[in-house]
């Protein structure tokens, strides 16, 4: 009786054991086929991105330079600016045609003319350029006011230059106190975003 429990337990022991290394193979395996299946998505939706733009290159009435196109897990996306609602819906169903691609998201696709939004889209970068050019000048108008204003700081000695809102102070102050109330004044003034002090120096 003893050597059959023995026989038994050893057996078991063999079939724990082996059931173990396969349960941990099935892991390894599963973890495998899920970093495959993340490897295969990302080449099928750079495919189906590449498949849909040279579709939309051959579709009739759809200018395809006008259209931008990302894939995600087979999810196509389109943005741009068409002239018709013909052309929009063409360019939709020419998307949908190729194979692998889930669903379309055609929300960024507007109708309009496209070289009228292009230029909006370039008349808007210059006005915020100029608006920025504006606002840097402003600001270094107030800090050379503040400056100015400030006992202990010789304003005529220090230099001050503003880009994107970030203030470079340049020049040389009487004390360590003085360019630590420069730097402070020119951070009080509305607008500056940062102050770079690197070149402001005690005199010696």
């Amino acid at each position: 009786m003893n050597n059959a429990k023995k026989i038994t337990t050893l057996a078991l022991a063999i079939s724990l054991s082996l059931g173990g290394g396969i349960a941990l193979a099935a892991d390894n395996v599963r973890h495998a086929e899920d970093e495959s299946s993340s490897a295969t998505q990302a080449v099928g939706d750079a495919w189906i991105t590449t498949k849909v733009k040279a579709e939309l290159a051959i579709a009739d009435g759809v200018s395809s330079t006008d259209i931008s196109v990302t894939t995600v897990d087979g999810v196509v996306t389109l943005t741009g600016v068409l002239p018709t609602r013909t052309s929009v819906d063409a360019a939709i169903a020419h998307t949908r045609s190729v194979k692998g691609v889930l669903d379309v998201d055609a929300a960024g696709l507007k109708v309009g003319d496209p070289a009228k939004v292009a230029a909006s889209d370039r008349h808007d970068s210059e006005s915020t350029t100029l608006g920025q050019k504006v606002d840097d000048t402003w600001i270094t108008t107030k800090v050379k006011a503040e400056l100015a204003t400030t006992d202990g700081v010789s304003s005529t000695d220090i230099s001050v230059k503003t880009v994107d809102g970030v203030v470079t102070l340049t020049g040389a102050l009487s004390s360590e106190l003085a360019v630590k109330k420069a730097i402070a004044a020119a951070r009080s003034v509305e607008g500056v975003r940062q102050v770079d002090a690197s070149a402001l120096r005690v005199a010696g």
